[in-house]
This record gives structure tokens, C-alpha cells and sequence, in this order.
């Protein structure tokens, strides 16, 4: 099976609402950290740091602070234990400046132009201090989803849950980029000349990457949307499409196959 972007970015957005669990509520029943929302609280008792200790007790730590280990528990869900590993640089670490240097030694870091995929790291006055993955780029901005932080705007440590967020690119607390080394052009689905003839379908609701770009910015033209173009097929995306398909006499399915992309043609280019 291939190393796609798309494997963990799925993973990690279904983490999405996540809430960390309280000390006590832990105690009492040890398995609400698999629930999302039961037992809530501040006490950094997660499913990921578990997990994470459970594979490597003697560095990741549990309970403790969870925005490395969601990331490194989001790859290892999708490749594995061992290329989970290679991916991150080498090894798991919940240590934010450990994970950075790894991706350093590795020749992976960047400080500019990041990638879906890429892990990002942000900094405090003394050092890089949280983590999380980059799930969406445009022209000047860089959207996230991290663990341990909260809904509010800007860079929060210790929020208690599993949110997306959103940056500038120029943001003073983004430190840098790792970048995994995933199968080479991963960031789009992979489509067969052959499955496109037999009418597959392009894009659907899970799709990653630039083809689906073009299609949230080609939706935002014809219909007046405001769909935030983040390569990300999903509801939003999904529902604009439904709404454009109904509008124009096409299958309302939500999926981008060769129908909608002839109508969409036709009416940009007409």
C-alpha cells in the first residue's frame, strides 16, 4: 500500500472534537478515553498518549502533554508502527524540540512554503514549544489540525482538545516545517486514465490535493460560495456540489465525475 498524505490527514480529521479526559474520570473507567466527549477535563489523559506509551514507554509519556503524540498516534494509525516511524524522522517523540531535530538531521526541515502533510512546529520565547499537521496551504495562509489546543485563534497550548486551526504564513510563532517523505505526488488522488473512462469518479468527499482546490474555487465562481480552498473535499465541498449539480440537471451524488466536470467546463469557458 502506498505512503499517501491523504491516509493520515483522513485519520486526524476524524480526531477532530476530541476532548482529553479528567484525572478522575479516568480512574473511574479507564476506557472513556476512547470516547470523544465523555469525561472531559484538563488533566492531559488521552487515547494517543496511551497509545503512544503503550508502544514506547521509555519516551512518550502518559499522562502528559498530548500535541506530539497526536501526531505520531495519527501516522502510526495510518502506516504503521515502523513506517510511522521513518516518516517522522526516525523515530516517535513527544518532546516538540526532539521531533523537530529528527526532521533537521533528516534534511526535511523548512522554514517557508509548506506542504499538506508537512508537521508543523511553533515556538515560544525560548523554544519550539507545539506541534501539529498541516492539512491546507494557499497564498497566505496555512491551516492545521493539532491535539491539545483549543477552537480560539492563535497558537494555544494545553486547550484541551483536538481542533483545526488556521495562520498566517507569516506568523511570528511557526518555527518551521518537518516534512515527511511520502510516496512522491501523494498530496492529489491518484486517478487511472483507464478508471476515468469507465466514468469512476474524479473527486468525492475525502479527496485531497490541487484537482480539489480547482473545484472549490470553480464552485466559488458559479455559485457565489465562500468555500474556504484548502484542497479538503469535505461537507461544505460536498454540499456546494450537491447544489450545483441540482441547479444544472446533473445526478445530485456529491461526487466530481465526468458530468459535472463537462457542465463546469461549459459554463467557465462557454
Amino acid at each position: 500500500m502506498a505512503n499517501t498524505v491523504d491516509k493520515v490527514i483522513r485519520i486526524a480529521l476524524a480526531e477532530e472534537g476530541y476532548q482529553e479526559k479528567s484525572k478522575a474520570a479516568y480512574l473511574a473507567n479507564p476506557s472513556v478515553l476512547d470516547s470523544k466527549d465523555d469525561g472531559a477535563g484538563y488533566d492531559n489523559y488521552t487515547k494517543y498518549g496511551r497509545d503512544m506509551h503503550n508502544i514506547y514507554p521509555s519516551v512518550m509519556d502518559f499522562p502528559a502533554s498530548y500535541c506530539d503524540a497526536f501526531v505520531d498516534w495519527c501516522f502510526m494509525q495510518a502506516y504503521g508502527v515502523s513506517t510511522a516511524k521513518s516518516l517522522l524522522g526516525g523515530n516517535f517523540d513527544d518532546y516538540t524540540v526532539a521531533s523537530a531535530d529528527m526532521y533537521k538531521k533528516k534534511g526535511a526541515w523548512y522554514t517557508s512554503n509548506p506542504q499538506v502533510g508537512d508537521q508543523i512546529f511553533f515556538k515560544n520565547s525560548e523554544r519550539i514549544c507545539h506541534t501539529g499537521l498541516v492539512i491546507g496551504v494557499t497564498n497566505n495562509r496555512v491551516d492545521t489540525i493539532e491535539g491539545n489546543t483549543s477552537p480560539a485563534s492563535g497558537v494555544i497550548r494545553n486547550g484541551g482538545g483536538v481542533y483545526r486551526k488556521s495562520y498566517e504564513l507569516n506568523h511570528p510563532r511557526i518555527a518551521g516545517y518537518g516534512r515527511p517523505n511520502y510516496d512522491k505526488d501523494s498530496n492529489t488522488p491518484s486517478i487511472s486514465p483507464s478508471a476515468i473512462a469507465c466514468g469512476t469518479p474524479l473527486l468525492k468527499r475525502g479527496s485531497l490535493g490541487d484537482e480539489v482546490r480547482k473545484l472549490q474555487s470553480n464552485l466559488n465562481s458559479i455559485l457565489g460560495e465562500n468555500l474556504d480552498v484548502d484542497g479538503i473535499f469535505g461537507g461544505g465541498t460536498q454540499r456546494a456540489l450537491i447544489t450545483f449539480q441540482n441547479k444544472y440537471g446533473l445526478s445530485p451524488d456529491g461526487i466530481y465525475g465526468k458530468s459535472s466536470e463537462a457542465k463546469m467546463r461549459e459554463l467557465l469557458y462557454k
